[in-house]
């Protein structure tokens, strides 16, 4: 969703001929409505969106940090069959826990979900908490983790930002520099955006857009219901991120 840069000596933020403009309330509505349509026709069928259990929220989050879904899910089945819940991860031994992971790789992650699973016993008795402090107290618990337990399990407006959500957000609001340098202002975008009492559906949204639509490489840009909006439309293949 690029448009190539202009030789004119115009502000970075018009390089793509479109101007910075401030998220006012006629574009932030906008992309709300466009983006739950969307979602509503689009959004994936995924089994940790058939439930609330924090537990199983945690699971799928940190099986799905890079990893892809195709491979998540039969993993995720299986290892909530033999770990249905904390106390039975946090009972088990660790090595079990690994075998059973096996083979998603990036092999920190079951080390780092079964210590989860102990310190929730042991400090709030099985429960994960929803305050976004405590959560992020443990460690393997990141700001984007904490956002979509709350959201996701919890029901809150919190915001979410991984790499799907950065792309989008990226592409259509900012249009310029490196995303990866520009996380705090990201994070503020997606906080900005969510609609109020809609920040589970919102933040599925978001997730599934940058999936399935505002891809990395090939983004289906004609079919997007934001291009009218988007500072980078349409996709230069020969200019990077």
């Amino acid at each position: 969703m690029f448009r190539k840069g202009s030789k004119s000596r115009t502000p970075s933020s018009r390089r793509n001929g479109k101007a910075a403009l401030p998220l006012t309330s006629g574009l932030k509505s906008r992309f709300q409505r466009r983006l739950l349509d969307w979602y509503r026709k689009h959004g994936r069928d995924l089994p940790w969106r058939r439930t609330s259990d924090p537990y199983k929220i945690l699971v799928s989050e940190v099986m799905l940090q890079q990893t892809q879904v195709d491979r998540v899910i039969p993993k995720y089945h299986e290892f909530l069959e033999q770990y249905p819940t904390v106390q039975d991860l946090a009972e088990a031994p660790i090595d079990e826990v690994r075998k059973t992971w096996y083979p998603l790789g990036y092999n920190i992650r079951p080390s780092r979900l079964h210590s989860i699973a102990c310190e929730t016993m042991a400090r709030y008795g099985g429960t994960l908490p929803s305050d976004p402090e405590e959560l992020l107290s443990f460690k393997g618990i990141g700001r984007y983790t904490a956002g979509a337990i709350r959201s996701f399990a919890f029901n809150e407006d919190a915001p979410i930002l991984d790499t799907n959500v950065i792309r989008v957000l990226h592409r259509i609001f900012v249009g310029t520099g490196d995303p990866k340098a520009q996380k705090s202002r990201l994070w503020t975008l997606s906080e900005a955006l969510i609609p109020k009492g809609k920040g589970y559906d919102f933040n599925q949204a978001l997730m599934d857009f940058g999936a399935m639509l505002c891809t990395a490489r090939d983004p289906y840009c004609l079919l997007c219901p934001m291009k009218d909006l988007c500072k980078t439309y349409p996709f230069d293949p020969n200019r990077s991120e």
